[in-house]
């Protein structure tokens, strides 16, 4: 499970709904999508904690998205030694190419503004806290450390 602060996404994948969304409608609700995604996220992330904490903690691999980005193939290679795997050489070879073909593909993309879809995101991010507390844990778990206070 990749970790990051919803909050740092919300604006992102309501984007993404209203791109979608507006090739079917010519009254596009963009504070809807905005309200539709914080309640949608704070749920999905309530669940998250509830269903680990009710004990399939175990059953969960953790990496915190910023070491995904900062080092994929070593954030893949310890998944794969915690899976009790091995990853060949010509996978970690073909994986980076990968990593670096895509990379140079990717456009810049611009950001919304979070006024058009009614999010204050200093407003939102204290409803993903608790499960920010617990991603923090939960990675510093998977890294074997005793806490990682603070992420950054």
């Amino acid at each position: 499970m990749t970790h990051r602060d919803p909050t740092d996404v919300l604006l992102s994948v309501a984007d993404v709904y209203a791109d979608i969304v507006g090739g079917f409608t010519d009254h596009l609700d963009r504070r809807y999508l905005g309200e539709l995604n914080v309640r949608q996220w704070s749920s999905g992330m309530e669940r998250a904690v509830k269903f680990r904490d009710g004990g399939a903690e175990h059953r969960f691999f953790d990496i915190d998205f910023r070491a995904m980005q900062a080092d994929p193939i070593g954030e893949v290679r310890r998944l794969y030694r915690w899976l009790g795997e091995s990853m060949s050489g010509e996978f970690e070879g073909r994986m980076q190419a990968w990593w670096d073909e895509n990379a140079e593909r990717r456009e810049p993309h611009p950001k919304a503004d979070p006024e058009a879809f009614g999010l204050n995101l200093n407003a939102i991010r204290p409803l993903f806290a608790d499960y920010v507390e617990h991603s923090q844990r939960w990675i510093a778990q998977s890294r074997g450390e005793k806490h990682a206070w603070p992420l950054t």
